[in-house]
């Protein structure tokens, strides 16, 4: 029983993490669709195997009732004692199965099956091509248009640009005169470019002298 292939395959199983042993283990993985095949021990009790065909029919995988006991199959994956496991890799499960089908040509068909929907997901599994994140960053993006290189409109007045184009043009033009006391259009521009009062008085306007008439 030490040197038996398939009790190899589920101590390797167990080492790489794809094994679920117990019945609440093995409940989980059914439950998330996540088991290949479950085991049960050749001397598990009734309630054990009622609870694993369920599980089993659950998940719509096989159970297979092994030709080893508790204790081996315990042994096998470093436990005291082991009634019900589940194999979580197709690949792992498929692999176990031959080996048991070679000890025991009962379990041929079971192995058969396991071996085929093995086939099929590691053919799908061939044909999904990876999503090239990269390509997909690289991708040509639409060009906005070049404001700077704008061509004269029409009316030959100068292209709208904004940003830094507009403030490094601004940089470019000759700096404006300004006047003594200020820059033009400032307060101080203005009252000296203000005509004087005109000294005629209100009574020498003939539209005033009209309106008292």
């Amino acid at each position: 029983m030490v040197n038996d292939p398939f009790l190899g395959m589920l101590g390797l199983a167990r080492r790489a993490g794809k094994l679920a042993f117990g019945d609440e283990l093995v409940r989980e993985s059914c439950t998330d669709k996540k088991a290949r095949c479950v085991f049960v021990a050749a001397d598990a009790g009734m309630s054990t195997a009622k609870k694993a065909a369920f599980y089993a029919e659950s998940a719509n995988v096989p159970l297979v009732t092994l030709p080893h006991s508790k204790d081996a199959l315990g042994a096998a994956i470093g436990k005291n004692g082991c009634a019900v496991c589940a194999v979580t890799d197709i690949g792992l499960a498929a692999a176990a199965l031959q080996k048991l089908a070679a000890a025991h040509g009962e379990y041929a068909a079971v192995a058969a099956q396991v071996a085929e929907k093995n086939t099929r997901i590691q053919s799908r599994r061939g044909k999904k091509k990876p999503r090239d994140k990269a390509a997909a960053t690289e991708a040509p993006r639409r060009a906005a248009p070049d404001r700077r290189s704008a061509a004269p409109r029409p009316d030959g007045k100068r292209p709208v640009v904004r940003g830094g184009a507009r403030r490094a043009e601004d940089k470019k033009r000759p700096a404006r005169r300004t006047g003594e006391k200020g820059r033009p259009g400032s307060g101080a521009a203005r009252r000296q470019a203000r005509p004087a009062h005109s000294s005629r008085k209100p009574n020498d306007n003939p539209r005033a002298k009209r309106a008292s008439k």
